[in-house]
């Protein structure tokens, strides 16, 4: 499958000084991000175990790894986030969410990353800002108004554990543009994480359906 073409111009921050600035501004550090990936990728490790299911390893991966994104980033005075049924969190101040995401590459500048999982209709809505109107009586939400008018971040983590920090959009179950990428490691000099073939690695978010009485 071919990687998808942004629409515009990427912004790619690569050098450590940039990476650090840029990632205070978000509200974060880089070893905020190093944290969630040395936990995710420990789990992976775990779940390949040949007693596990198939998707046993990126399924823990994704658990821990959002159970340390939200750990890390609660510390900071983040907010828990479930909007459109996804698992997030949201930043006190800052029109911003960031979810955890298993990637099949990270912090590469030839290739874009693709979720190991297709993405549900709750990611989509949520990337797409305020495209959407949000309607807590239909999606139960940490928001409220008409429209929500954010920026989604994710952060990426690959299988040889590289790990980078990106707004992205997504369009058909996929990463469709990539707004700004902030490249956090490159996975050098990090263990390897154990190969898993299966491509659904993770939760899938949902539409939330309430029949009406």
């Amino acid at each position: 499958m071919e990687n998808p073409v942004p629409r515009a111009v990427t912004k790619v921050y690569i050098e450590d000084l940039d990476v650090d600035r840029r990632l205070s501004e978000l509200g974060m550090g880089k070893q905020d991000v190093l944290d969630i990936r040395n936990v995710a990728a420990s789990m992976h490790a775990t779940g390949s175990s040949p007693l596990f299911p198939a998707n046993g390893a990126g399924q823990l991966a994704y658990q821990y790894g959002t159970r340390e994104l939200r750990a890390t980033l609660l510390k900071r005075g983040w907010v828990i986030d479930q909007s459109y049924g996804t698992n997030g969190v949201r930043h006190p101040n800052r029109k911003i969410i960031v979810l955890y995401q298993n990637v099949d590459v990270s912090c590469s500048l030839s290739d874009l990353p693709q979720a190991r999982s297709r993405k549900g209709a709750g990611s989509e809505r949520l990337s797409q800002g305020s495209a959407f109107d949000l309607i807590e009586e239909v999606v139960p939400s940490t928001h409220s108004g008409e429209g929500l008018d954010l920026e989604v971040w994710y952060v990426m983590v690959a299988q040889d554990g590289a790990v980078e920090v990106t707004h992205a959009l997504i369009k058909n179950g996929e990463f469709s543009e990539f707004i700004e990428r902030i490249f956090v490691h490159d996975g050098k000099d990090f263990d390897a994480l154990v190969e898993d073939d299966s491509s659904d690695d993770e939760a899938i978010d949902f539409d939330i359906m309430i029949s009406r009485k």
